[in-house]
């Protein structure tokens, strides 16, 4: 891949070079983006601006209810990662869990705590054997401790559930 030019000459170059509409980097330079200096536009202070504006607009948007998709995914992009450099020992299985714990419970979201509860289970499931547990506990007893918590609220979750499907079911018989 050729090496970008440290600036471009106009928003068009910088918006073909860049892979980015012209209309963004147009709004970039209104809203004052250091990135446009002598009627130039320079690419890394311009991407860097950009990213920094997507992740303060997706901070935003847990507070006006729009973007949560978009949300999501940067956050299951950033968990993705954390866990790409557990697999590489850049971190220890704990220091995983402890930043995607941290992520998952900041969101408070559902869906996602789910996702991260499956993909604890599936790599515990794939490390250990049901043999193992005993294992697995000693290994990492705060991963084993909260995946013990959390399957048991999904069962009181799913019971409830149950419950409260026989009641409307004894209700709509009467």
């Amino acid at each position: 891949m050729p090496k970008q030019p440290a600036y471009f000459d106009s928003h068009a170059a910088a918006a073909a070079a860049l892979n980015i509409e012209i209309d963004d980097i147009r709004e970039a330079k209104r809203e004052g983006c250091p990135a446009f200096r002598s009627g130039r536009v320079y690419g890394k202070e311009l991407l860097s601006w950009l990213e920094t504006r997507a992740l303060q607009n997706n901070g935003s948007a847990k507070l006006n209810g729009s973007g949560l998709e978009k949300a999501r995914s940067v956050i299951a992009q950033t968990i993705r990662g954390l866990s790409v450099c557990a697999n590489l020992g850049l971190l220890t299985p704990e220091q995983y869990f402890d930043f995607c714990l941290t992520i998952v419970e900041a969101t408070d979201d559902p869906e996602l705590k789910e996702v991260f509860w499956q993909t604890i289970h599936t790599w515990l499931q794939s490390n250990f054997s049901e043999i193992a547990e005993a294992k697995a506990r000693k290994a990492h007893p705060k991963i084993m401790s909260w995946l013990r918590s959390e399957t048991e609220a999904r069962a009181r979750r799913k019971d409830e559930e149950g419950d409260l499907e026989a009641l409307v079911r004894t209700l709509n018989a009467q």
